[in-house]
């Protein structure tokens, strides 16, 4: 394995793609590494969303294959319903214009895995899985990066910029930023997919939304993905969200009839409501290790966009010498400014 690049980027998912897309677009010489084994499972709703359409279309010449969707195939944003007892169900909006420009309403339903190793690949990058940043130094001018193959052979990687797009959890972010950490306001997420026996009064191609206190103190989500009836459940620090999903499903059961069998697989993740922060010298974050998510903790959108401004600014980095910070807060400009128009219109948490 080589061991010397111009960038190396710690994460595979839609941020750090599109940063090795355009990093690639650019003739820069970049590795990928990623610490599980691909293709990935990650939680996510596995949606993608109008403005992602559009990204991927402008930045990867299209939409995925055939093969990265599942059953329904579309959701449609007047489908996107939240519910409780007073009201029953209404509209539930998820994606907001930006500057002017509205989206396709025809959401993508995907499965996460197949979706981010089609993106990845699509990048055309070198790539290395199984493969865990421990940390970095600096050494002789360069960045040396810390990496554990397999959890077994430790061994050393150099660079010249060193792209965090690991996500809410980042390794590298805390080593940037160690007060993020300690930021109290937190999300914990726990989403589980039950095989199902009966949906009971809920529709097909639906996408329901829930914020009942008793379940937890963030939104809640049920929809189909094939098979199975995907249930995702939130809280703060303290919360037992296993305890909550067992109050989801009792829910779903009592109000719906919803018949759930059993479940195939869990997964789960902590979303720190921390600032912005773009990195520091030739050390940069993108996506949600960055901060970057739009309305009620959409992400991918985010993800793709800042990193692909990421990787643009590195490039102009390596090959005029530019600040690459400088250029990448002006390539940010238009995601902070409808991040802070998200942020005005927010409805995730439960009031």
């Amino acid at each position: 394995m080589k061991k010397e690049f111009q960038a190396i980027i710690v994460g595979s998912g839609p941020a750090g793609a599109a940063c090795a897309k355009a990093l690639k677009n650019e003739g820069i010489e970049v590795l990928v590494i990623e610490k599980d084994k691909l293709p990935r499972n990650k939680i996510c709703s596995g949606v993608l969303f109008g403005q992602t359409q559009v990204l991927l279309d402008q930045y990867f010449g299209g939409l995925p294959p055939e093969e990265v969707y599942c059953d329904p195939k579309i959701i449609k944003t007047e489908n996107i319903l939240e519910w409780n007892k007073k009201k029953g169900f209404f509209p539930y909006v998820w994606e907001l214009p930006k500057d002017g420009r509205s989206f396709p309403q025809d959401l993508y339903n995907i499965w996460r895995s197949k979706f981010d190793y089609w993106l990845l690949k699509e990048s055309g990058v070198e790539y290395k899985d199984n493969c865990k940043f421990n940390n970095y130094s600096m050494e002789n001018g360069k960045i040396k990066v810390e990496v554990s193959i397999n959890d077994k052979e430790n061994i050393d990687l150099y660079c010249s910029y060193l792209i965090g797009a690991d996500g809410g959890g980042s390794r590298l972010r805390p080593l940037l930023d160690p007060a993020f950490m300690k930021i109290e306001q937190a999300v914990a997420v726990y989403q589980a997919y039950y095989r199902f026996s009966d949906m009971g009064s809920l529709e097909d191609a639906h996408w329901y939304v829930f914020l009942e206190p008793q379940i937890g103190e963030a939104i809640s989500c049920a929809h189909r993905k094939d098979d199975f009836l995907t249930l995702c459940v939130c809280g703060f620090k303290g919360r037992s969200l296993k305890k909550s999903m067992e109050d989801f499903k009792n829910l779903l059961a009592e109000n719906f009839q919803v018949v759930l069998k059993d479940m195939q697989r869990d997964e789960g993740c902590v979303m720190r409501m921390a600032p912005p922060h773009l990195g520091k010298d030739n050390i940069i974050l993108t996506g949600e290790a960055a901060g970057m998510s739009y309305l009620n903790g959409e992400g991918i959108s985010t993800a793709i966009d800042s990193g692909y401004g990421a990787g643009i600014a590195v490039a102009q980095g390596i090959k005029k010498g530019s600040n690459v910070l400088e250029i990448y807060e002006k390539e940010l400009e238009g995601v902070i400014r409808h991040m802070e128009l998200c942020k005005e219109n927010m409805h995730f948490l439960v009031t």
